[in-house]
């Protein structure tokens, strides 16, 4: 979903097995009303996948931890069968592993349950636009992992510099804003550039990263430490 056929509302669909976690999320989702609208919500993995298809939200706010089937899998199955639905994995785990397995399922977003309402309801709109956003505290996280996985290791660390080298000094710009969950029209008025700027910049960079998107451009450069 781009910005130019993203609807005025969006779609969101809940998966937690907590009702409180639902509870609160509906109580979140209201107060934007104007933006967002819940369409539907799931207890686990196996009923979200036969009520994406049914409902067809615009995103999904997926938890990890579930019975019978959790959220890594269910994400990957949804992204499988539904490519165009966002998932944002809205959960309380923040182990590198969960992390990294939901990003490979194909999540779009990742975000903590103590993230404040608002904040919620930006990431959800910003990846309905087709940002990557992840939170700040998750980042520090797998960057930590990371960076401890290359320490003394110097081949790995000439790959790093020459990464980091084929990028301009604007297209770093660009990419600091995609992992902070800019969508383009947003990163077009930070940077004061046009639309078209943007659309080329992240072209380049996801033909100079070898990536195909925006959440696997923002983790390669987690992972080579580019911002």
């Amino acid at each position: 979903m781009t910005d130019a056929d993203t609807p005025s509302k969006i779609r969101v669909m809940v998966v937690d097995d907590s009702r409180l976690t639902r509870i609160s999320i509906k109580t979140t989702l209201k107060a934007a009303q104007n933006e967002v609208e819940l369409v539907g919500e799931a207890e686990e993995g196996t009923q979200a996948i036969d009520m994406v298809g049914k409902l067809q939200p615009h995103v999904v706010l997926m938890d990890i931890g579930m019975p019978i089937m959790d959220g890594v899998r269910a994400t990957q199955l949804i992204k499988k069968q539904f490519p165009d639905v966002k998932v944002v994995m809205l959960t309380s785990h923040e182990d590198e592993e969960d992390v990294l397995d939901a990003f490979n399922s194909g999540a779009n977003s990742y975000c903590l349950k103590e993230t404040p309402p608002d904040m919620l309801v930006h990431v959800i709109l910003s990846t309905a636009h087709g940002a990557c956003w992840i939170d700040p505290k998750i980042a520090r996280i797998v960057m930590s992992q990371l960076q401890g996985e290359r320490n003394g290791a110097k081949s790995e660390a000439s790959e790093e510099t020459s990464v980091l080298a084929l990028l301009t000094d604007r297209e770093i710009d660009v990419l600091k804003l995609v992992t902070q969950g800019l969508n383009n029209a947003e990163i077009s008025e930070r940077l004061c550039i046009s639309m078209n700027t943007v659309k080329t910049h992240l072209k380049n960079i996801f033909q100079k990263l070898e990536v195909e998107d925006r959440t696997a451009a923002a983790l390669k450069a987690l992972k080579e430490r580019i911002i």
